[in-house]
């Protein structure tokens, strides 16, 4: 009973508790999820991710991606219906702009990855892809240690958008899948 009269006693955390308890029934309920949860095809459980540089940036990273949604990534090929076969990987930085004294004032990334998706038989279930990530960025000479640690950040932000543009190339087997089978 006591629990009972000290709820009574505080209506404004009953409100809010049953403000909350509406919300989280009402986001479950149409659907929500988090952004990119959907861009794996269901079909694809498994797979296998083949590359020059396994112990690289972006495929240490896109592994992490496809396993936080639900893909199990494996080391050899001969586990996966699939394989993910990163072709080549280039890191550029372009001079985009100079200043009066002609320095370097801003500098241009370029992230790119060449990929394809092949299954077992060694068809070409994805044929090979580019994928491009450009960024500008502010280089100050007079602070070369915080502009290494920005361009760091970026080139960062910029797998990750790598990722993102390869998980959406994945969405394309879905669909492929759901083509074939009609």
């Amino acid at each position: 009973m006591k629990g009972l009269s000290m709820m009574q006693s505080q209506p404004g955390l009953i409100r809010t508790l049953l403000t909350l308890l509406a919300c989280a029934l009402l986001i479950s309920g149409c659907g929500w999820q988090f952004r990119g949860a959907d861009m794996i095809p269901d079909n694809l459980k498994v797979l296998h991710i083949s590359t020059k540089d396994p112990n690289g940036k972006l495929s240490r990273d896109l592994g992490r991606a496809l396993k936080s949604a639900g893909v199990e990534v494996t080391d050899s090929p001969a586990g996966s219906d699939l394989s993910l076969v990163i072709l080549q990987e280039r890191s550029l930085v372009r001079v985009a702009a100079v200043n009066e004294n002609a320095r370097v004032s801003q500098q241009e990334l370029i992230e790119e990855a060449s990929f394809m998706v092949i299954n077992k038989a060694g068809e070409q279930l994805i044929k090979p892809s580019i994928v491009t990530s450009e960024r500008v960025f502010e280089y100050n000479e007079n602070n070369v240690l915080a502009t290494q640690d920005e361009r760091e950040l970026i080139r960062t932000e910029m797998r990750r958008d790598l990722i993102s543009q390869i998980l959406n190339h994945l969405r394309q087997l879905r669909t492929s899948a759901d083509a074939a089978a009609s």
